[in-house]
């Protein structure tokens, strides 16, 4: 299945922060490179099913020149997991700004395909930046253990994350530029970065 995903690029200084953690840990824990080999972003739309990209490319190209640049802060690094995957990532300050984008996505995208659906679209979206992801590891190396459980599975992610004393960043970013992400529905279904688009809205307030 055709699927594209609708996303904000981090600048420069940004970009060169959340690579520079991936090959620590890549360094550390021997984690393998996967989403940090795609521009740091964060997503205003999740991948959902797309069969029509010019359709889709129309649309961001009209998007991104009613839109003017925009500040966007990052607070704090945070560890998850999601179905079995560890996540290093991000917290983005939510703006007005953000959700806006995100709930007219969701209006105006329905009326142009079947099913643009996506994971955790609505009220309950929490805006993040990943730094890297990937499947939680062997046994913990260390022997601990979990009551009841045995050896726990390690997740290098979560233990980078506790290593580190400050999880505050305090990061900014001028949001310039949209990200139109693709995956063909191959066998790999991977992403591709298909199309960079300044934001050019003229925003003349204050």
């Amino acid at each position: 299945m055709r699927k594209a995903g609708i996303t904000i690029l981090a600048d420069t200084p940004v970009q060169n922060f959340t690579h520079k953690i991936a090959y620590e840990l890549s360094q550390k824990y021997g984690v393998a490179f996967f989403a940090s080999l795609y521009p740091a972003h964060i997503s205003l739309k999740q991948p959902f099913n797309c069969e029509d990209l010019p359709r889709l490319e129309a649309y961001c190209d009209e998007l991104a020149a009613q839109t003017a640049p925009f500040p966007v802060e990052l607070d704090e690094l945070y560890a998850d997991e999601w179905e079995g995957n560890g996540i290093l990532g991000l917290r983005v300050v939510e703006t007005g700004t953000l959700r806006e984008l995100h709930n007219r996505l969701n209006r105006e995208l329905s009326l142009l395909f079947a099913d643009s659906s996506a994971p955790h679209d609505g009220d309950g979206y929490r805006f993040h930046l990943t730094i890297e992801m990937g499947e939680n590891g062997p046994p913990n190396p260390l022997g601990e253990t979990s009551p009841g459980v045995g050896r726990a599975i390690f997740n290098p992610y979560r233990a980078y994350f506790e290593s580190l004393a400050d999880k505050k960043v305090g990061l900014s970013f001028q949001a310039a530029q949209l990200g139109l992400f693709y995956a063909a529905g191959n066998e790999q279904n991977r992403y591709m970065l298909y199309k960079v688009i300044p934001l050019s809205r003229q925003d003349h307030r204050g």
